[in-house]
C-alpha cells in the first residue's frame, strides 16, 4: 500500500477530498495513522480515492480494514463495480490477491505523484457484488465449521478418523489392568473411546481365560454389544496370523452376519517378526482372506509395516482382489520392519494406490510422534493399548484407551482438525 505522506492533495491528479466519504484509522490516543476514501460515480459505479497507512503501522491489516470499510459503504449504496488506480507493483498485487481486481487499462499521470519514476497508473476494476457473495459463502462455511458441520474452508485436510486397537494379542491383565479382555470389558471400552472421539474400533477377541481366540462366537457377542450401544461405531475384526496359521480359523469371523457382521477386517500385507513371535502372511493367505472379504462385503483394513507391503496392495488391486476405496494402517517402529521416521511415513503414504486413505501408527514409544505426525500430515490415526500400553516415554504411566484417544483429539483440536462424524467416517472409508 502507498504511504499517504507521498500524496499531495489537492492537485491536478486528485481533487479536494470529501471527508464525508472517508474512513480514518486512529491509535487509542487519537493519533491518525491511516485513511481511505471513495467516491460514487453513478448508481452502479464507485471509485476509491486514496488509501494510505503510515509506514511504521503497515503490516497490521489497517489498510485492509480501511479497504473493507469503504467497499461495504459502496456496496450498501448499491454500487456494483469499483475502480481503483495504483502505481506500486506490490499494491497492485495486493488489490488483486485480496479483492479479485482485474487490470483493465492504464492512465497516464498528469504530474509527478506517488512513484515519480512510474509515469502511469494501472487501472483496476472489481465486481463488488461478486466479492460480497464470495465473502458471504466463506463466512457461512466458517460458521458451519464452528458448529462442527463441515471442514474449515481454509483447512485442506478432511475431518480426522481415530481408529483404536483396544486389546491386541499380547497385553494381559498382568502387564496392564487397563487392557479389556472379556466381552463386557471390550464393549464398555469401545463405548468410552467412541464418546472420546474414536470412530473405528479394531477388535481382537479373548476367551474366558483372557487368551486370544479366533472363535466367532466371542466376536459376535462383542459386535452386537457395541452396535446396541453405539451403532455409529465402525467395527473392524482381526484375521491375525500371529497365533493361527490355517485359513479356516483366521477367516471364521468373516462369516458373521446380521448385527454381528463386521464392517472391516484386518489384512496384513506380508510376513514379519515381532519380539513375541512371527506373523506369517503368505501371498496365498492374503489373497484368500481378501477374496473372502470381498465376497462378504467387508472392507479390508490393510496393515502396512514396510514399503514392500504397498506393492502387494497394488498387485491385489490389479487382479481385482481389492476394489474401490482402500484403507491402510501404516505401522512403524517395530524392530524388524520400517523405523518410525517422518521420512518413512511420508514415503509409504505417498506410495499408496489411488483412492486410498491412511492412518499413522507408532509401536511402543513411537506411538505419540507418529500419531501427531499423521494428524499434521492430513492422514488419520491408529492408537491404542495393542500398540503401546504406556502413556509416557519413561514408561511410568500406564495408558487407557480412552486417555490415548483424548490425547489425539487434543492434538487435532490444536491443529484445527475436527473429529469426523460417524457418517463422515463411513463415507471416507467407502462403507455403505
Amino acid at each position: 500500500m502507498e504511504p499517504w505522506n507521498m500524496h499531495h492533495v489537492p492537485s491536478v491528479e486528485m481533487e479536494e477530498l470529501d471527508l464525508a466519504f472517508f474512513y480514518v484509522a486512529r491509535t487509542e490516543d487519537g493519533r491518525i495513522i491511516g485513511a481511505g476514501g471513495y467516491k460514487i460515480l453513478s448508481p452502479e459505479e464507485g471509485k476509491t480515492t486514496l488509501l494510505g497507512v503510515y509506514p511504521e503501522f503497515q503490516g497490521m491489516n489497517i489498510g485492509k480494514a480501511l479497504q473493507n470499510a469503504r467497499l461495504e459503504a459502496m456496496y450498501d449504496a448499491g454500487v456494483k463495480y469499483v475502480t481503483t488506480n495504483a502505481d506500486h507493483p506490490e499494491t497492485i498485487v495486493w488489490y488483486r490477491k485480496h479483492y479479485g481486481y482485474e487490470v483493465v487499462g492504464r492512465l497516464e499521470k498528469l504530474c509527478a505523484f506517488s512513484l515519480e519514476d512510474v509515469t502511469h497508473w494501472t487501472t483496476l476494476r472489481m465486481d463488488l457484488v461478486r466479492h460480497f457473495e464470495t465473502r458471504a459463502e466463506r463466512e457461512i462455511a466458517a460458521a458451519a465449521y464452528i458448529e462442527g458441520n463441515d471442514p474449515h474452508p481454509l483447512n485442506p485436510f478432511p475431518p480426522l478418523m481415530i481408529n483404536v486397537c483396544l486389546t491386541g494379542m499380547v497385553p494381559t491383565k498382568v502387564s496392564t489392568p487397563y487392557v479389556p479382555v472379556h466381552v463386557e470389558e471390550i464393549v464398555a471400552d469401545a463405548i468410552r473411546v467412541y464418546d472420546a472421539g474414536a470412530r473405528i474400533v479394531h477388535i481382537h477377541a479373548r476367551d474366558e481365560r483372557g487368551l486370544p481366540t479366533p472363535d466367532a462366537r466371542y466376536y459376535e457377542a462383542i459386535l452386537t454389544g457395541i452396535r446396541r450401544e453405539r451403532p455409529g461405531m465402525v467395527c473392524c475384526v482381526s484375521t491375525s496370523g500371529r497365533n493361527w496359521s490355517d485359513f479356516e480359523r483366521r477367516s471364521e469371523v468373516l462369516h458373521l452376519t446380521g448385527a454381528a457382521k463386521p464392517d472391516m477386517a484386518s489384512l496384513t500385507l506380508g510376513s514379519l517378526n515381532f519380539l513375541s513371535g512371527a506373523s506369517v502372511n503368505t501371498i496365498n493367505m492374503v489373497e484368500r482372506l481378501a477374496m473372502t472379504m470381498q465376497e462378504k462385503g467387508i472392507r479390508p483394513e490393510m496393515e502396512v509395516f514396510d514399503y514392500g507391503m504397498v506393492n502387494l496392495a497394488k498387485y491385489l488391486e490389479r487382479h481385482g482382489i481389492i476394489k474401490g476405496r482402500k484403507y491402510f494402517n501404516i505401522l512403524l517402529g517395530n524392530l524388524n520392519t520400517a523405523p518410525a521416521t517422518l521420512g518413512n511415513l511420508t514415503m509409504i503414504a505417498e506410495a499408496l494406490p489411488e483412492d486410498s486413505v491412511w492412518a499413522g501408527a507408532g509401536l511402543g514409544g513411537f506411538q505419540l510422534p507418529m500419531n501427531a505426525a499423521a494428524v499434521a500430515a492430513g492422514g488419520h490415526v491408529r492408537v491404542g493399548i495393542e500398540d503401546n500400553i504406556h502413556y509416557d516415554y519413561e514408561r511410568k504411566v500406564l495408558a487407557s484407551n480412552e486417555a490415548l484417544v483424548r490425547r489425539v483429539a487434543r492434538i487435532a483440536e490444536e491443529l484445527q482438525r475436527r473429529i469426523a462424524t460417524p457418517d463422515e467416517t463411513r463415507a471416507m472409508l467407502g462403507l455403505a
